[in-house]
Protein backbone atom coordinates (compact mmCIF):
# COMPACT_ATOMS: atom_id res chain seq x y z
CA UNK A 1 0.00 0.00 0.00
CA UNK A 2 1.25 3.45 -0.92
CA UNK A 3 -0.04 6.46 1.04
CA UNK A 4 -0.79 9.26 -1.45
CA UNK A 5 -2.06 12.07 0.77
CA UNK A 6 -3.87 12.91 3.98
CA UNK A 7 -7.47 14.04 3.56
CA UNK A 8 -9.80 16.19 5.61
CA UNK A 9 -13.25 14.91 6.56
CA UNK A 10 -14.86 17.22 3.98
CA UNK A 11 -12.56 15.95 1.23
CA UNK A 12 -13.41 12.36 2.12
CA UNK A 13 -17.14 13.06 2.16
CA UNK A 14 -16.98 14.79 -1.24
CA UNK A 15 -15.38 11.68 -2.73
CA UNK A 16 -18.05 9.45 -1.17
CA UNK A 17 -20.90 11.69 -2.41
CA UNK A 18 -19.55 11.50 -5.93
CA UNK A 19 -19.79 7.71 -5.73
CA UNK A 20 -23.42 7.33 -4.56
CA UNK A 21 -25.78 8.95 -2.06
CA UNK A 22 -26.51 5.64 -0.33
CA UNK A 23 -22.83 4.79 0.09
CA UNK A 24 -22.09 8.30 1.34
CA UNK A 25 -24.96 8.18 3.85
CA UNK A 26 -23.96 4.77 5.23
CA UNK A 27 -20.29 5.61 5.73
CA UNK A 28 -20.69 9.23 6.88
CA UNK A 29 -23.40 8.30 9.42
CA UNK A 30 -21.05 5.80 11.06
CA UNK A 31 -18.08 8.17 11.04
CA UNK A 32 -20.10 11.11 12.37
CA UNK A 33 -21.54 9.03 15.19
CA UNK A 34 -18.23 7.39 16.11
CA UNK A 35 -15.66 10.16 15.57
CA UNK A 36 -17.06 13.51 14.43
CA UNK A 37 -20.17 13.98 16.58
CA UNK A 38 -20.86 17.54 17.76
CA UNK A 39 -20.55 17.64 21.56
CA UNK A 40 -21.51 21.31 22.02
CA UNK A 41 -24.79 20.44 23.76
CA UNK A 42 -22.88 18.23 26.21
CA UNK A 43 -20.59 21.16 27.02
CA UNK A 44 -23.59 23.39 27.75
CA UNK A 45 -25.05 20.75 30.08
CA UNK A 46 -21.69 20.48 31.87
CA UNK A 47 -21.52 24.27 32.38
CA UNK A 48 -24.97 24.30 33.93
CA UNK A 49 -24.03 21.40 36.19
CA UNK A 50 -20.80 23.09 37.35
CA UNK A 51 -22.73 26.20 38.40
CA UNK A 52 -24.58 24.05 40.94
CA UNK A 53 -21.37 22.87 42.66
CA UNK A 54 -18.97 24.47 45.11
CA UNK A 55 -15.99 26.17 43.50
CA UNK A 56 -13.35 23.58 44.43
CA UNK A 57 -15.36 20.59 43.15
CA UNK A 58 -16.34 22.45 39.99
CA UNK A 59 -12.69 23.24 39.19
CA UNK A 60 -11.67 19.58 39.61
CA UNK A 61 -14.43 18.36 37.29
CA UNK A 62 -13.68 21.07 34.74
CA UNK A 63 -9.96 20.18 34.72
CA UNK A 64 -10.76 16.49 34.22
CA UNK A 65 -13.11 17.34 31.35
CA UNK A 66 -10.50 19.48 29.60
CA UNK A 67 -7.92 16.71 29.93
CA UNK A 68 -10.36 14.23 28.34
CA UNK A 69 -11.16 16.59 25.46
CA UNK A 70 -7.48 17.14 24.77
CA UNK A 71 -7.08 13.39 24.18
CA UNK A 72 -7.84 13.71 20.46
CA UNK A 73 -9.47 10.56 19.12
CA UNK A 74 -10.02 11.97 15.62
CA UNK A 75 -8.79 9.42 13.09
CA UNK A 76 -6.20 10.14 10.45
CA UNK A 77 -7.71 9.91 6.94
CA UNK A 78 -5.41 8.51 4.26
CA UNK A 79 -5.93 8.29 0.51
CA UNK A 80 -3.97 5.21 -0.53
CA UNK A 81 -3.07 3.23 -3.62
CA UNK A 82 -2.89 -0.55 -3.86
CA UNK A 83 0.47 -1.52 -5.35
CA UNK A 84 -0.56 -4.91 -6.75
CA UNK A 85 0.72 -7.01 -3.86
CA UNK A 86 -0.76 -10.49 -3.36
CA UNK A 87 -2.05 -9.68 0.14
CA UNK A 88 -2.94 -6.61 2.18
CA UNK A 89 -2.59 -6.27 5.96
CA UNK A 90 -4.08 -2.99 7.16
CA UNK A 91 -2.80 -2.34 10.68
CA UNK A 92 -1.84 0.59 12.89
CA UNK A 93 1.30 1.28 14.89
CA UNK A 94 1.25 1.31 18.70
CA UNK A 95 -0.31 4.55 19.92
CA UNK A 96 -1.35 5.64 16.44
CA UNK A 97 -5.09 5.48 17.14
CA UNK A 98 -7.81 5.00 14.57
CA UNK A 99 -7.08 5.31 10.87
CA UNK A 100 -9.43 5.68 7.90
CA UNK A 101 -7.94 4.30 4.67
CA UNK A 102 -9.57 5.15 1.33
CA UNK A 103 -8.85 3.33 -1.93
CA UNK A 104 -10.39 4.76 -5.11
CA UNK A 105 -9.81 1.60 -7.12
CA UNK A 106 -10.68 -2.10 -7.28
CA UNK A 107 -8.74 -4.28 -4.85
CA UNK A 108 -7.77 -7.66 -6.32
CA UNK A 109 -5.66 -10.03 -4.21
CA UNK A 110 -4.64 -13.66 -4.76
CA UNK A 111 -4.13 -14.01 -1.00
CA UNK A 112 -5.70 -12.40 2.10
CA UNK A 113 -7.07 -9.01 3.10
CA UNK A 114 -6.87 -8.24 6.83
CA UNK A 115 -8.46 -5.19 8.48
CA UNK A 116 -7.28 -4.54 12.05
CA UNK A 117 -9.50 -3.28 14.91
CA UNK A 118 -8.40 0.36 14.58
CA UNK A 119 -8.77 0.55 10.80
CA UNK A 120 -11.79 1.73 8.80
CA UNK A 121 -11.26 0.58 5.22
CA UNK A 122 -13.28 2.33 2.49
CA UNK A 123 -13.01 1.02 -1.06
CA UNK A 124 -14.62 2.85 -3.98
CA UNK A 125 -14.68 -0.15 -6.26
CA UNK A 126 -14.91 -3.93 -6.01
CA UNK A 127 -12.93 -6.22 -3.70
CA UNK A 128 -11.74 -9.71 -4.60
CA UNK A 129 -9.47 -11.77 -2.33
CA UNK A 130 -8.87 -15.30 -1.07
CA UNK A 131 -9.83 -14.63 2.56
CA UNK A 132 -11.13 -11.35 3.98
CA UNK A 133 -10.77 -10.99 7.76
CA UNK A 134 -12.36 -7.89 9.29
CA UNK A 135 -11.84 -6.85 12.91
CA UNK A 136 -12.29 -3.16 12.16
CA UNK A 137 -14.80 -1.84 9.61
CA UNK A 138 -14.99 -2.40 5.87
CA UNK A 139 -17.09 -0.35 3.42
CA UNK A 140 -17.11 -1.37 -0.24
CA UNK A 141 -19.02 0.65 -2.85
CA UNK A 142 -19.16 -2.29 -5.25
CA UNK A 143 -19.19 -6.08 -5.06
CA UNK A 144 -17.21 -8.19 -2.61
CA UNK A 145 -16.08 -11.70 -3.57
CA UNK A 146 -13.85 -14.14 -1.69
CA UNK A 147 -13.36 -17.66 -0.47
CA UNK A 148 -13.97 -16.64 3.17
CA UNK A 149 -15.48 -13.46 4.59
CA UNK A 150 -15.11 -13.36 8.37
CA UNK A 151 -15.97 -10.52 10.75
CA UNK A 152 -15.27 -10.36 14.48
CA UNK A 153 -15.26 -7.07 16.38
CA UNK A 154 -17.17 -7.58 19.63
CA UNK A 155 -20.23 -6.17 17.82
CA UNK A 156 -18.51 -2.76 17.53
CA UNK A 157 -17.91 -2.64 13.77
CA UNK A 158 -19.39 -3.76 10.47
CA UNK A 159 -18.75 -4.96 6.94
CA UNK A 160 -20.88 -3.23 4.30
CA UNK A 161 -21.12 -3.86 0.56
CA UNK A 162 -23.13 -1.47 -1.58
CA UNK A 163 -23.39 -4.31 -4.13
CA UNK A 164 -23.38 -8.09 -3.70
CA UNK A 165 -21.33 -10.44 -1.53
CA UNK A 166 -20.25 -13.77 -3.00
CA UNK A 167 -18.23 -16.29 -1.00
CA UNK A 168 -17.69 -19.95 -0.22
CA UNK A 169 -18.08 -19.28 3.51
CA UNK A 170 -19.43 -16.13 5.15
CA UNK A 171 -19.08 -16.00 8.93
CA UNK A 172 -19.30 -13.64 11.88
CA UNK A 173 -18.47 -13.87 15.57
CA UNK A 174 -19.89 -10.57 16.82
CA UNK A 175 -19.86 -8.41 13.66
CA UNK A 176 -22.68 -6.94 11.56
CA UNK A 177 -22.36 -7.91 7.89
CA UNK A 178 -24.69 -6.48 5.24
CA UNK A 179 -25.01 -6.22 1.46
CA UNK A 180 -27.35 -3.77 -0.25
CA UNK A 181 -27.70 -6.44 -2.92
CA UNK A 182 -27.67 -10.19 -2.32
CA UNK A 183 -25.46 -12.57 -0.39
CA UNK A 184 -24.60 -15.86 -2.07
CA UNK A 185 -22.47 -18.42 -0.27
CA UNK A 186 -22.04 -22.17 0.08
CA UNK A 187 -21.89 -21.96 3.86
CA UNK A 188 -22.83 -19.47 6.59
CA UNK A 189 -21.90 -19.18 10.27
CA UNK A 190 -23.62 -16.43 12.26
CA UNK A 191 -23.03 -16.60 16.02
CA UNK A 192 -23.49 -13.22 17.73
CA UNK A 193 -24.87 -10.72 15.21
CA UNK A 194 -26.57 -10.57 11.81
CA UNK A 195 -25.57 -11.39 8.24
CA UNK A 196 -28.05 -9.62 5.96
CA UNK A 197 -28.58 -9.44 2.22
CA UNK A 198 -31.21 -6.81 1.49
CA UNK A 199 -32.08 -8.47 -1.83
CA UNK A 200 -31.84 -11.96 -0.38
CA UNK A 201 -29.49 -14.36 1.36
CA UNK A 202 -28.89 -17.54 -0.62
CA UNK A 203 -26.93 -20.32 1.14
CA UNK A 204 -26.36 -23.49 -0.90
CA UNK A 205 -25.42 -25.92 1.84
CA UNK A 206 -25.20 -25.47 5.63
CA UNK A 207 -26.40 -22.35 7.44
CA UNK A 208 -25.57 -22.11 11.15
CA UNK A 209 -27.46 -19.26 12.81
CA UNK A 210 -27.03 -18.91 16.56
CA UNK A 211 -25.76 -21.55 18.97
CA UNK A 212 -25.10 -25.32 18.82
CA UNK A 213 -21.83 -24.81 16.98
CA UNK A 214 -20.40 -27.97 18.56
CA UNK A 215 -23.01 -30.02 16.70
CA UNK A 216 -22.07 -28.68 13.28
CA UNK A 217 -18.44 -27.54 13.28
CA UNK A 218 -15.17 -29.44 13.09
CA UNK A 219 -13.82 -30.36 16.57
CA UNK A 220 -10.57 -28.46 15.93
CA UNK A 221 -12.42 -25.12 15.96
CA UNK A 222 -14.42 -25.84 19.12
CA UNK A 223 -12.95 -25.00 22.53
CA UNK A 224 -13.04 -27.23 25.61
CA UNK A 225 -16.36 -25.70 26.69
CA UNK A 226 -18.05 -26.52 23.40
CA UNK A 227 -17.94 -23.02 21.87
CA UNK A 228 -16.52 -21.55 18.68
CA UNK A 229 -12.79 -20.80 19.02
CA UNK A 230 -11.94 -17.82 16.82
CA UNK A 231 -8.17 -18.29 16.87
CA UNK A 232 -8.45 -21.99 16.09
CA UNK A 233 -10.89 -21.22 13.28
CA UNK A 234 -8.53 -18.74 11.58
CA UNK A 235 -5.65 -21.18 11.89
CA UNK A 236 -7.81 -24.02 10.52
CA UNK A 237 -9.19 -22.08 7.55
CA UNK A 238 -5.68 -21.10 6.42
CA UNK A 239 -4.88 -24.79 5.90
CA UNK A 240 -8.27 -26.15 4.84
CA UNK A 241 -11.16 -25.41 2.49
CA UNK A 242 -14.47 -24.01 3.82
CA UNK A 243 -16.07 -27.44 3.27
CA UNK A 244 -13.84 -28.88 6.00
CA UNK A 245 -15.17 -26.44 8.62
CA UNK A 246 -18.34 -28.49 9.02
CA UNK A 247 -18.67 -32.09 10.22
Amino acid sequence: MKELQQLTKDQLYTRLKNQSENFYFTVSSMLDFTFFEDHSSDEEDLSEFLEMLDEETAEKIKAASLEENNDDNTPKIILAEHMHSTSLDLITEDGEGYKIILFEQDITLSENLFVEDYVILIVIGNIQAKNIIVNGSLYCSGNLSCNLLFGASGNDNETFSNGNITSSLIAENGHYTVAEGSIRSKYLISLHNVIEGKEGRFIENISLDGSNEAEFLHPEIIDKNGYFDEGAFLHFINKNTPDAVFK
